[in-house]
């Protein structure tokens, strides 16, 4: 991707940072910070904006562990990985080639939201036997959790290019033995599920919260226009 700051590399794959994860920063960290100040008045303003900007830090890594996992995958079966790259939507590991076999792609796609989950249960875990209370870091421990749980989950919804329309790509492309079809069918799921997102964030913001509403809108057409993009020439 364009405009992009290079981190470094971890097990060699390199890592960067799209100029878009910044906006993104520094809105969920203002908007965390207003949440913080609202639900605990108590705390002191260097108080609220730390936990934020360490909460905020965190979910970034648990994005990063979640491409990480796509690409450490990807390259055990002999596809190489270009890098990674966090952007305003999340992050995208950058495969050299697709998979060659259904199992393939079945395996590398899945990994992904089952290492969130994992982290969710790990967080979630931590919080609990800390006392499930509401003190800075049990703040921290417990949106964590929400966080990777529905990175995850959201993850596994079937909708190409989404984790979830790879999985469905692949169940398709290994009971048809026709790739093309599937990623057809695959990137048609993608674009009702982009569709219907967009649709839902327009209703939300008119009626209930417009900056939830405008935010789901917006991935919904990213989503909508990715899966156009993807079907097959």
């Amino acid at each position: 991707m364009a405009a992009s700051l290079r981190l470094g590399r971890i097990f060699g794959i390199p890592v960067e940072v799209n100029v878009s994860w910044i906006l993104v920063f520094l809105l969920l960290t203002y908007l965390l910070a207003g949440q913080f100040d609202d639900a605990r008045p108590h705390w002191t303003s260097a108080q609220t904006w730390s936990v934020a900007v360490v909460a905020v830090v965190l979910f970034f890594l648990s994005v990063l562990a979640h491409e990480l996992s796509h690409s450490v995958m990807a390259l055990s079966k002999g596809i190489p990985v270009g890098g990674i790259t966090l952007f305003i939507f999340g992050g995208v590991s950058r495969l050299e080639r697709e998979p060659q076999r259904p199992i393939t792609e079945f395996v590398v796609a899945l990994v992904g939201p089952l290492i969130s989950i994992l982290l969710a249960g790990i967080f979630g875990g931590a919080w609990y036997l800390l006392g499930r209370g509401d003190s800075a870091p049990e703040m921290v421990l417990l949106l964590l959790a929400w966080t990777n749980l529905s990175l995850g989950v959201f993850n596994l919804v079937p909708g190409y290019p989404l984790d979830g329309g790879r999985l469905l790509r692949a169940g398709i492309w290994g009971i048809t033995g026709d790739r093309r079809r599937a990623t057809r069918i695959a990137a048609g799921m993608g674009q009702v599920v982009g569709g219907a997102m967009a649709l839902g964030g327009v209703i939300i913001a008119v009626f209930w919260e417009p900056v939830d509403g405008v935010w789901l809108g917006v991935v919904g057409m990213f989503l909508f226009s990715m899966a156009r993009g993807s079907f097959p020439k």
